[in-house]
């Protein structure tokens, strides 16, 4: 790729240096639908692929929380002109861990979804709290 073509496809790129967007959420259904709305706000908006990948990303880090986090705390998402961003805070500072599929206590299904996060996600931070609690940052490549 030239240079005038990295400058064509940079100025194709509307999208402001960075943004975020805060927001109070109680379960993943909440979580999805902000964060598609977020998307939609974005210029050029994502490809099919690229929502989809992040929809499942949000979906699984607010599912997290709730299951083993006593509930999200922190719900940020952002964007940069080659990135988006969510950052899923809880109250519990037990770091994520790896379990056999299907294998949680008293029987409930689950498991599935850190190594989900982990093979979909690129940028991923954890960010323990001083009064207890968690932030969990995570990107994936627009």
């Amino acid at each position: 790729m030239d240079q005038a073509t990295a400058l064509q496809d940079e100025e194709e790129r509307t999208l402001p240096a960075a943004m975020a967007q805060t927001a109070y959420v109680s379960g993943s259904f909440e979580a999805r639908q902000l964060t598609r709305e977020f998307l939609t706000t974005l210029v050029p908006e994502p490809s099919q692929e690229t929502t989809e990948t992040f929809l499942l990303v949000v979906s699984e880090l607010v599912t997290n929380a709730l299951r083993y986090g006593n509930g999200v705390t922190d719900f940020q998402l952002g964007a940069t002109r080659d990135t988006l961003t969510v950052d899923v805070g809880d109250s519990n500072s037990a770091l994520p861990r790896e379990r056999p599929p299907g294998s949680l206590e008293g029987g409930e299904n689950g498991g599935f979804g850190w190594p989900i996060i982990r093979h979909l996600a690129h940028d991923i931070t954890i960010r323990l709290r001083r009064n207890n609690g968690k932030i969990i940052h995570a990107g994936i490549p627009m």
